[in-house]
């Protein structure tokens, strides 16, 4: 992949996250003003979500102008090969979190098991953690 394209992708991700976080950023504001009680905090995180994803890409774009090199790490077979490795070691990590925030869930609080929303929540995340990896692998190989 060239360079310009990487900077062109960062960009058009910095401005998409911008253009996200304004929209929850003035939605929030329009609900605070005519004191709709919908979910007015939620939104207003939200736009810090995507605020803070656009400042990661303005500092990868900054890391990438300072240093062309850095572009090399993008390539490299080995330094990729590495970073998947620690995003998959990451990811068991993550799991195993989740299955035990799931099983303390169910062991403290027994009663509110197939009842609660948030067990119910706790539960689905555990399993797309599991059954995501496969379903992407098997999109990739269809493509």
């Amino acid at each position: 992949m060239s360079a310009e394209k990487i900077v062109k992708e960062i960009k058009l991700t910095i401005l998409v996250s911008l253009l996200v976080s304004m929209a929850l950023l003035v939605t929030w504001f329009i609900f605070e003003i005519s004191d709709i009680p919908f979910a007015n905090k939620s939104l207003l995180a939200l736009s810090l979500i995507s605020s803070s994803a656009a400042l990661a890409s303005f500092l990868k774009l900054l890391k990438i102008k300072k240093d062309p090199n850095v572009m090399v790490s993008k390539t490299d077979e080995r330094l990729v090969a590495e970073k998947n490795e620690a995003d998959s070691k990451a990811l068991k990590l993550l799991q195993g979190v989740l299955f035990l925030s799931y099983l303390g869930y169910s062991f403290i609080i027994p009663e509110d098991i197939f009842e609660s929303i948030g067990w119910w929540i706790t539960l689905g995340i555990l399993l797309l953690s599991l059954f995501a990896p496969m379903m992407f692998r098997h999109i990739a190989k269809g493509t």
